[in-house]
């Protein structure tokens, strides 16, 4: 079995010799006129070299003797990052006190303003998926500025119009509806 392997294996180095023979003759024989093709800088350039670089890779990015590069240090000063989590948490708890005023029914017109947006976007988002509803919201961000700029005017007018309109609905509203909800003080807890 072993001399099997060994005479596969010598027969497998006498054909790549030859083959390595012939790529030489012809190599050597096509520029006999130019250079000697026994010296090893000449069989060295006949390589074909990837991307024609002429240097190995390791010595074209330093063979090795390359030094690691200074990288500063950075120092942040504390202060404003104090301030910005400061205004951050301000607001965090101005935006915790209206959702709890809107929840309580506080103040019934942002509660109804709350319940009217969410129906909207409830028929909305039955209309299309989350995505294409981002995609369009994201598209009436860039334009809308662009038409209010152009026909500030026209838009305006019509704004005043419409908000005269809300106005008398909501009074309307308010006599009809919420005036007969009876609103008492909120109960609190013992503990």
């Amino acid at each position: 079995m072993s001399e099997e392997s060994e005479s596969k294996q010598s027969t497998v180095e006498s054909v790549m010799g030859k083959i390595i023979g012939k790529i030489h003759d012809h190599d050597s024989s096509s520029d006999s006129d130019h250079k000697n093709p026994s010296s090893p800088s000449s069989v060295e350039a006949k390589i074909y070299r990837v991307l024609g670089r002429e240097r190995p890779v390791h010595h074209v990015l330093g063979g090795g003797k390359m030094t690691p590069p200074h990288i500063p240090e950075v120092h942040l000063p504390e202060e404003p990052f104090l301030q910005v989590a400061s205004a951050l948490t301000l607001e965090l708890n101005q935006a915790l006190k209206l959702l709890r005023d809107i929840a309580s029914g506080r103040n019934p017109k942002k509660f109804l303003m709350v319940i009217a947006a969410s129906w909207v976007l409830s028929i909305v988002g039955s209309w299309c998926n989350f995505l294409t509803l981002f995609y369009i919201a994201f598209l009436l961000l860039h334009m809308v500025p662009v038409f209010y700029e152009k026909y500030e005017e026209k838009v305006d007018l019509f704004a005043e119009k419409a908000m005269v309109e809300i106005k008398k609905q909501y009074a309307v509203f308010n006599v009809k509806v919420l005036s007969k909800i009876p609103i008492g003080p909120l109960k609190t807890k013992k503990v």
